[in-house]
């Protein structure tokens, strides 16, 4: 069964990188079934359904370098739950719903751009293998994917009889910070308060003001 840490081994092997990527953390499994015709998805550890994106020194090589410069994790990974039978010339594909706009999905092994990334059809076909595919970002803050799994035929198109399911995925990359002001060097002085901060603050001035 392949892995991501077959990749390891494989870029090891290769010469290509002393330092592969590395997952960010535990194996959060994304569990599809199949029963009765109907694809159920769930995590096998449903306090992980969020992971947070790891820094990177940007030294990644071959098809790795595409992470370079970003956040990234490839803590989820798709695994068959049981035996899952399939009829002739059919697959089972994920299909992105919705995702963050700065958000970048990459194969497991090859690194080659899924999943509506870079044009990438918006459908990819799983092998029902372990798969780990890599999650990249170059914005602070949270992020999420929306995917559909689905029986289908050798095109990507969803086979008639069988239902499908969704699952969403959580992604955190440190604090966002594009809504602070005012700098000093590199520092950031202040942000924009909430409205109904500025009405205490005020209330709390002139409180002051006629105490004096």
């Amino acid at each position: 069964m392949r892995s991501a840490f077959s990749l390891a081994l494989m870029i090891s092997a290769s010469g290509a990188a002393a330092s592969p990527p590395t997952l960010g953390g535990p194996m959060s499994h994304l569990l599809v079934t199949l029963f009765n015709n109907e694809i159920f998805l769930s995590f096998e550890s449903p306090s992980m359904s969020t992971v947070t994106m790891q820094d990177n020194a940007g030294d990644f090589v071959a098809g790795a370098s595409v992470l370079n410069g970003h956040g990234y994790n490839g803590q989820f990974g798709w695994l068959a739950n049981g035996f899952i039978s399939l009829p002739p010339s059919s697959g089972i594909f994920v299909r992105t719903l919705a995702s963050s706009p700065h958000l970048r999905v990459y194969e497991e092994s090859s690194f080659e751009s899924i999943l509506g990334t870079d044009g990438a059809d918006d459908v990819w076909r799983w092998d029902g293998t372990m798969t780990h595919n890599w999650y990249a970002t170059d914005t602070h803050g949270e992020h999420l994917a929306r995917y559909e799994v689905f029986v289908g035929d050798l095109t990507g198109n969803p086979l008639d009889g069988y239902t499908s399911s969704t699952i969403e995925l959580r992604f955190e990359y440190g604090q966002d910070l594009s809504g602070r002001i005012g700098t000093l060097g590199s520092g950031i002085v202040s942000s924009v308060p909430a409205q109904g901060t500025i009405t205490i603050m005020s209330a709390a001035l002139l409180f002051t003001r006629r105490r004096r």
